[in-house]
């Protein structure tokens, strides 16, 4: 128990970096490590996968509800935006808890690594920050990428902003910056609609180890919201402090050595 808090405590502190430079709530970071500590518990194959996403989401909402306010502290969070796409996101989000429930984790584990590298090759091939004042979607259009947003979010546990940010950036005319600061707030109510999902799949789950909560592993939880209220501050400052176009490049490497290890083992 000690050990998976410890451990816990570790990938917090570096998902929160990620999640205020890059509005991803950490998540990217997050499910592989707890892929690995559960292991290390002697967690069930059968559920493993289903736990690390149902726990990797559940530490999104205070690692987003942190690094939102700091985005918001610097005007730069589109709410008129996130309004009009969290709609969709929140039940999206509703139905991919679900979902990640029924499928078999070996699945869903591949499935999680190929989307990641998909989004990190899109993000790398990006040439430059959008306008402020190109062309935007129709307003009547934009929840509909709510739930683009909210159901492989919540499936794979990764709040959202690996396919936000890209949203945001390429079919909103939003600058990077304000993409990642927005993508955060969007991500909150994601993350809180994903959690309820997750409890309502796992009241009756039985198979799960005595510390967890149905799919919720609380003292993975506990260590990790510990560590990333700790760097999420950091990472926010990061993301104000570097060139547009590197970070998105630095983005979308990052997202594919995530991906290609999960590939390998």
């Amino acid at each position: 128990m000690i050990s998976l808090i410890a451990g816990s405590l570790v990938a917090g502190l570096m998902a929160g970096v990620v999640a205020g430079m890059f509005g991803v709530g950490g998540g990217i970071i997050l499910v592989p490590a707890l892929l690995l500590l559960f292991h290390l518990q002697g967690v069930s194959e059968i559920i493993i996968m289903q736990m690390a996403v149902a726990t990797s989401m559940a530490t999104i909402i205070l690692t987003n509800l942190s690094a939102t306010w700091h985005h918001h502290k610097r005007g730069v969070v589109q709410w008129s935006t996130a309004g009009r796409i969290l709609p969709g996101i929140l039940l999206g989000a509703w139905a991919g808890a679900w979902l990640a429930t029924m499928l078999e984790g070996s699945l869903l584990k591949l499935m999680f690594a190929i989307f990641v590298m998909l989004v990190g090759l899109k993000m790398i091939q990006a040439q430059k920050d959008v306008p402020a004042d190109a062309p935007t979607l129709p307003q009547l259009t934009q929840p509909v990428f709510g739930l683009l947003i909210g159901v492989p979010s919540s499936l794979f546990g990764i709040g959202g902003g690996s396919l936000s940010v890209p949203i945001l950036s390429l079919f909103f005319a939003t600058p990077v910056r304000q993409a990642v600061a927005t993508s955060s707030a969007m991500g909150l109510g994601l993350a809180i609609s994903a959690t309820v999902g997750f409890i309502q799949a796992g009241a009756t789950l039985t198979s799960a180890p005595s510390w967890s909560w149905g799919y919720l592993a609380w003292p993975a939880l506990l260590g990790i919201s510990c560590g990333t209220l700790i760097t999420t501050p950091l990472g926010v400052k990061l993301a104000h402090g570097l060139d547009p176009v590197k970070l998105k490049r630095g983005f979308g490497i990052f997202l594919l050595l995530v991906g290609g290890k999960l590939i390998v083992g």
